[in-house]
């Protein structure tokens, strides 16, 4: 990460909480086909288990309006929840990483590597 990407968090960030597996996979599914298919759009996707609970974040650049209201709506079928600043700093991390790949970058990681599988 930069130092800029340090100093300055994500100006988009949400994150629910879900009561499983399947059901933060759905919703990172979804998640990713809909910034997939939105134009110019800088936002990275994470599922992530935390503190035996199944999280799903969408941090970067504020989404256009429509993009926004589908990202709320997917993630309202979670619970509202926040980060410690560990774990956003990693994410910011990961996405700043994958930035530098590509457009558009797939990575899975075990709990506690940083290399993706």
């Amino acid at each position: 990460m930069t130092s800029s990407e340090q100093e300055h968090p994500p100006h988009f960030l949400r994150v629910a909480r879900f009561s499983g597996e399947r059901p933060a996979g759905r919703a990172y599914n979804q998640l990713q086909e809909a910034i997939f298919r939105s134009p110019e759009c800088e936002l990275s996707v994470f599922r992530f288990v935390l503190e035996r609970e199944w999280h799903v974040s969408v941090l970067g650049d504020p989404p256009a309006e429509t993009l926004e209201r589908r990202i709320r709506q997917v993630l309202s079928r979670g619970v509202p929840a926040s980060l410690p600043e560990e774990i956003l700093a990693e994410l910011q991390r990961r996405r700043a990483a994958a930035t530098e790949i590509g457009p558009w970058v797939e990575g899975r990681y075990r709990s506690g590597g940083g290399t993706p599988e």
